[in-house]
């Protein structure tokens, strides 16, 4: 139980580390970087791209999260958050590359590779669908 709760201590701390460190990279640098992706496809493919180069939506989520808590996109508080949106969908669908990538891992025994695609692929359905709902709203 002390570990558990020494670990989630030390990954809140490292939330707040990001956080500090962008802005210790200005803020200028944070504002350009949202704004230049200002649409929300353009922040989705973002978030789908990064998920999918590092393969853990994890990191990239607390990227996004860490540049919001570092306050350095404006003052306005929403702007921020609504701005990192698309970007934690886009997370969400590039851990749907991930696990198409594992079946790929039964390849040679072909009843575990039907399972694991179809399951991998009702994965990546779910995630599509939710962000054709909700990105528009």
């Amino acid at each position: 139980m002390i570990a558990i709760f020494t670990l989630l201590y030390f990954f809140l701390v490292s939330i707040g580390l990001i956080g500090g460190a962008f802005k210790g990279l200005g803020r200028s640098f944070a504002e350009q970087l949202i704004q230049s992706s200002a649409g929300p496809l353009v922040g989705l493919f973002i978030g789908i791209l990064a998920t999918s180069l590092i393969q853990s939506s994890s990191t990239t989520t607390s990227l996004v999260v860490g540049m919001v808590a570092a306050g350095s996109f404006g003052d306005d508080s929403r702007m921020a958050l609504a701005s990192a949106i698309p970007y934690i969908m886009g997370t969400n669908v590039g851990t749907s590359i991930t696990n198409t990538i594992v079946s790929l891992g039964h390849i040679v025994r072909k009843k575990e590779f039907e399972r694991a695609f179809a399951a991998s692929i009702v994965h990546d359905f779910y995630n599509l669908m939710s962000v054709c709902i909700l990105l528009p709203i």
